[in-house]
């Protein structure tokens, strides 16, 4: 009662609505700062664990950068920074890691998506000799990797041998309709593992062409978190980062999208080493950015909206005969700039209509009908229980999940105000949120257009599965059925159903390559 007292005296006052668009403040724990050159950094010391630090250098440099002739490069790129640079050449750094005691894969790794090419490096910290060569590997990696021509003939044959063991059912099924669920754009030509006649015939100057372009320090950030000293290694980064150049005639570095049609789009697919068949509804919507307190408050109903979907789901999951192997629904982060209503459903054999409907059925109910008090009262304290367990172990919070936070924070823009913040305006927030609220996003995201429908499948079922026209007749069977409203037995037992899964916002990215090393 007390913070609706506060939060009614605030909003008469004018107090709090001045505050909500502006844009929220990184957590004050970390310490940042840009160099001349455009180079940012991120330091924090945290001591879980202790006597350890993970660097990470993230550059917003990934596939989507690529021209015809550099397709896969952006990843094969990666490969090379393992392969010699300035300080470390040939396999010297390799040495030099393994001497240290880290271990490739588990500590020492690297991915490259569409957008991003990132580094991680997690070492001893007690060390200073180690600490500083750690620094030394990042600064290579920044703009010293050396491109020895024999070094990328080597190379080939692991990427190329990477790319063939990711030639199963899955990355099969995925060349096919990855072009309809992008539309069409950009991102379909440019996935990070590359074609092979890329991979086999390129020249070294196009390579280092490409590093030239895209590996400067303006596109460039520097995260350390870690049992460390933050003034001593803010100085450091200073000393060893500043000298890093832009490209005097460098390239506009385009955001591209994937642009929505109103269209809605079918494709089934099938491969004869799929073992299921499975449906996903796919709805698309433009990226809801989280950067003020007005978006926050949004982020926290979108959570709450997933995360008594979510229980529906499992009650139907918990029947005693349920009608599908597996089934869920929820919002998403679809790609660099659409976020995503998807609902998918793994069927019992011979039954994926029966499965689909079932699976539609609670989507529907929800837009119909939306969700009630006790649902939304049972989901806020879950929300709220997880920040509170959250600030009171934020001594144990693990350095990762702060670097990863921050790592969003460079790459996107995503708002990462600190715990204590996060919890102050979730008090805020939380009461003011009622289920007309939550009930507007089921109106907003479940919407008819922008509707992508994928079947994948055995190819031994090619021949029985339905085609568009029949998909979308299922579909509009379920949304003429007289419907009755979600029944909400949970609130009649004294029990309290938590998911704490679904609390945040889930968030995705389809086709990241993550790299092991060797």
């Amino acid at each position: 009662m007390q913070i609706k007292n506060i939060l009614f005296a605030a909003l008469l006052t004018g107090g709090f609505a001045t505050t909500r668009a502006q844009v929220l403040p990184l957590d004050p724990a970390v310490r940042t700062g840009k160099l001349p050159n455009g180079f940012t950094y991120y330091i924090r010391h945290n001591e879980e664990p202790k006597n350890r630090v993970i660097f990470y250098l993230a550059n917003k440099v990934g596939s989507i950068l690529e021209t015809d002739d550099q397709r896969g490069l952006a990843h094969f790129m990666e490969h090379m920074s393992f392969n010699g640079t300035k300080h470390f050449p040939k396999n010297e750094l390799v040495d030099y890691l393994q001497k240290s005691g880290v271990r490739f894969g588990a500590d020492l790794n690297a991915y490259t998506s569409f957008d991003e090419t990132v580094y991680q490096l997690p070492i001893p910290s007690d060390k200073p000799e180690l600490l500083q060569g750690g620094l030394q590997i990042m600064r290579d990696w920044a703009q010293d990797a050396t491109l020895d021509p024999v070094e990328i003939d080597k190379e080939r044959g692991v990427v190329l041998e990477e790319k063939r063991l990711g030639k199963g059912a899955s990355e099969r099924m995925r060349r096919v309709y990855f072009p309809m669920i992008m539309n069409h754009s950009r991102y379909a030509d440019r996935i990070p593992i590359g074609v092979d006649t890329v991979l086999n015939n390129f020249k070294t100057a196009t390579i280092k062409s490409f590093y030239q372009d895209w590996y400067r320090p303006n596109l460039q950030a520097l995260i350390v978190v870690g049992d460390i000293n933050v003034d001593e290694i803010e100085k450091d980064i200073k000393a060893k980062f500043s000298d890093l150049k832009n490209p005097a005639n460098e390239k506009p570095r385009t955001a591209y999208t994937v642009l929505l049609t109103g269209k809605n789009q079918f494709i089934s697919v099938t491969d004869k080493e799929n073992r299921t068949t499975s449906a996903e509804i796919l709805i698309k919507h433009p990226e809801e950015k989280v950067r003020t307190g007005a978006d926050y408050r949004e982020l926290i109903i979108r959570s709450l909206f997933n995360n008594m979907l979510s229980a529906r789901y499992d009650e139907v999951t918990r029947q005693a005969d349920p009608p599908y192997i597996s089934g869920g629904a929820g919002l998403g982060n679809f790609i660099n700039s659409l976020d995503d209503y998807s609902a998918r459903v793994t069927a019992k054999p011979g039954e994926l209509e029966k499965g689909l409907k079932a699976l539609w059925r609670e989507t529907i109910r929800a837009k119909r009908f939306g969700f009630t008090e006790p649902e939304l009262e049972r989901a806020k304290k879950s929300y709220l229980s997880v920040l509170e367990f959250d600030l009171k172990e934020k001594g144990k919070t693990p350095s990762n999940r702060y670097v990863n936070e921050y790592l969003q924070y460079f790459l996107k823009g995503t708002t990462a105000p600190g715990i204590t913040e996060e919890y102050r305006l979730t008090q805020n927030d939380l009461p003011t949120i009622s289920v007309k609220d939550v009930n507007a996003v089921c109106k907003e995201y479940i919407k008819t257009v922008d509707r992508d429908i994928l079947i994948t499948a055995p190819e031994s079922e090619k021949v029985t599965l339905p085609n568009q026209s029949t998909v979308e007749s299922w579909l509009a069977q379920v949304e003429a059925e007289p419907l009755q409203p979600y029944k909400d037995e949970m609130s009649k037992c004294r029990c309290s159903h938590i998911n704490l899964c679904q609390v945040r916002l889930l968030k995705r990215k389809p086709t990241s390559c993550f790299t092991p090393l060797p």
